[in-house]
């Protein structure tokens, strides 16, 4: 076997640790965001299976006349649960949680290469351990927040900076090309925020690189960032052009203030608290995990103290042997500067930036870049490795730090238990959900909710969940309003579409109960007629005339909708053809030569294997059977604060 496969196999062991809850319970809790995310991910199966490819409108959404969602939030996710889900034994439920599993798999295997690249297979591996145990990454987002979308692509963001690396180094080949395209766009394409941070973050990585000496592959980092960019123009051009159309109120005073959300100094770096049991949404901190700050300083002072060492010996002209290479200096540097920037920015003292640079009050809660700070962290974890030239001591570093990891992880690998029984995840329940939880449109403060409805209503309208409650098309007319000699039947209904067959005396009003949107259109015998908007409520309505009449009234695509699916089908095209240029170019493929040791050790190998299996071990048999060891469990009604 291939010695850098077994050090992989870690790596994916490592992630399975993580995602041990998930593995081990069914179901999802009902008290998160994760309740929403599943919600959206039934919602886009139950129109995919109607044969929408990519839907921008949610038809079953605030109370059933829509929403578009789909249009403004990255919607990757839902796609991949949707994939899971139509695996033998899963329901869409299981396909979210799956979407979980995969992240923290593969957060494991892209901090793994990341760390690998730079520092050898056992800096991998510390890397990994760092990322993926990181409370932020294995606890806050997935649990106690059940953010998937934004969970996923955090977990992405380490392989995104691996793939870059290498392509600025030139190593890798047309795979690094491909993967820095992919990546980046797929970090977008699911979660918003993030992807905009990635894309700063890699555009940033980008600049430092090229201006550090690796001019003469800039211009490969410079065409990767941009068709990223327009890979997925079908996503966001239309967010950009159609944004007007939208009321998109999620900054100002109140929880989403991010002057409400900084950490401070003792936070941050505290460790990970003890988590109650019967609390339905247990105090947890925001914190970086004292391991792997820890970690990262040592590594920080440990080859900053080679630097300014071999420094003096240049001057009395005195040979000494750096811990990494030159150019792998250049890329640690970065993340170090990156990793201390994104710490400021979650502190107090950095309220001034958050208010003078534009659009920052949108990520409306600073402690969200604590799962981007632990990839700069990870990093700088992985160069202990690098400290000493001894192996035998490498070895024992390793070691030690990856059992530092571990044990520091274990309060955040016990999350609150949940009802195994999610619940239902039809149109009809989905509904009920919104009337119960409030969060409308599956959104907290009707984020999406069309710019003409003012006044939206609060409450569904009674004929309209009959309809969803019985069998058959879902009515969305308001038969109150109809002529008393008018006949209106329905002929075909769809997620996107309504056709009706009308006979009347007289004219009148059409009214449905589904909010306008651009891209809907009505048209009456084939001739497109005008919609008018109903205020205060934003509802569809049209003129019939006298007489009989085939009624439709669709969803179609807008010029930005049509631009952006253009420009996303030639950059898949150019995706392609960059990807055989850039290997007939001659850029080598071969392994890293920054790498400190690209031969793995087959010692090392055991005693780390030894380490996570003794963990394990420890964790199954001794420390999980025990209710008060690593958690806590208040007595009933008394939930610790």
């Amino acid at each position: 076997m291939n010695r850098q496969m077994l050090f992989i196999g870690l790596a994916l062991a490592l992630g399975l640790v993580a995602a041990a809850p998930f593995l081990t319970r069914p179901g999802l809790p009902r008290q998160t965001d994760a309740e929403l995310h599943v919600y959206r991910a039934a919602e886009l199966g139950h129109l995919l299976r109607a044969g929408v490819f990519y839907p921008r409108w949610a038809p079953d959404f605030y109370f059933g006349y829509g929403y578009p969602i789909f249009n403004y939030y990255a919607p990757m996710t839902y796609y991949v649960a949707n994939l899971f889900g139509v695996l033998p034994g899963l329901d869409i439920v299981g396909g979210a949680k799956a979407v979980f599993v995969l992240g923290l798999v593969l957060a494991s295997m892209g901090s793994y290469l990341l760390g690998s690249d730079l520092f050898g297979p056992k800096g991998g591996v510390l890397a990994a351990a760092s990322f993926v145990l990181s409370p932020y990454i294995v606890f806050i987002d997935p649990h106690a927040r059940g953010a998937l979308a934004e969970h996923f692509a955090l977990c992405l963001l380490p392989l995104s900076f691996y793939a870059f690396g290498r392509l600025m180094r030139g190593v890798g080949g047309r795979w690094a090309f491909a993967g820095s395209v992919l990546s980046l766009a797929g970090i977008v394409f699911s979660h918003n925020l993030i992807g905009l941070v990635a894309a700063f973050l890699l555009l940033f990585y980008w600049l430092w690189l090229a201006l550090s000496g690796q001019r003469k592959r800039a211009g490969w980092g410079w065409l990767a960032l941009a068709l990223a960019a327009c890979v997925i123009a079908c996503f966001w051009l239309p967010f950009v052009f159609e944004r007007s159309a939208i009321k998109l109120e999620v900054t100002g005073p109140g929880h989403f203030d991010f002057r409400e959300h900084f950490l401070s100094w003792t936070e941050l770096f505290a460790p990970s608290r003890v988590l109650d049991m019967r609390a339905t949404a247990p105090h947890h901190r925001f914190n970086l995990g004292v391991a792997q700050w820890t970690l990262a300083l040592l590594g920080v002072i440990g080859i900053l103290r080679f630097w300014l060492r071999r420094r003096d010996d240049e001057t009395r002209d005195v040979s000494q042997a750096s811990p990494v290479s030159r150019n792998t200096s250049f890329h640690f540097s970065y993340f170090v500067l990156a990793g201390a920037g994104l710490i400021f920015l979650m502190l107090p003292g950095s309220q001034a930036i958050w208010e003078r640079i534009p659009g920052m009050s949108y990520l409306q809660f600073p402690w969200r870049l604590l799962g981007v700070a632990n990839v700069m962290l990870a990093v700088c974890a992985a160069s202990i490795v690098a400290l000493v030239p001894s192996r035998r001591w490498c070895i024992g570093i390793a070691t030690f730090g990856l059992a530092l990891v571990l044990v520091t992880a274990l309060p955040v690998l016990y999350p609150p238990l949940w009802n195994p029984d999610f619940g239902g995840t039809s149109p009809y329940d989905i509904i009920v959900w919104e009337q119960n939880s409030l969060a409308l449109g599956t959104t907290s403060t009707g984020d999406f909710l069309p710019v003409d409805a003012a006044r939206a209503p609060l409450v569904p309208m009674p004929s309209l969940i009959q309809s969803y409650r019985e069998p058959g098309p879902i009515d969305r007319v308001n038969r109150d309003v109809l002529p008393d000699d008018a006949q209106l039947e329905i002929v075909s209904q769809g997620p996107l579409h309504d056709r009706f067959s009308i006979s009347t005396s007289q004219a009148f009003i059409l009214r449905l109960y589904t909010f306008y949107f651009p891209g809907w259109r009505a048209y009456v015998d084939g001739e497109e007629v005008s919609i008018e908007i109903a205020h205060p409520e934003g509802f569809i309505t049209l003129q019939i005339p006298a007489g009989e009449h085939d009624v439709i009234v669709r969803f179609e695509d807008t010029p930005p909708r049509t631009a952006g699916w253009i420009i996303s089908g030639v950059a898949w095209v150019m995706l392609g053809l960059s990807t055989l240029i850039f290997g007939a170019v001659g850029h080598s493929s071969a392994p890293d030569s920054l790498a400190i040791e690209q031969r793995a050790c087959c010692h090392s190998f055991r005693w780390l294997a030894g380490v996570l299996v003794a963990f394990v071990l420890l964790k199954v048999f001794v420390i999980d059977p025990q209710d008060d060891w690593f958690r806590y469990t208040s007595p009933q009604g008394r939930a610790r604060a």
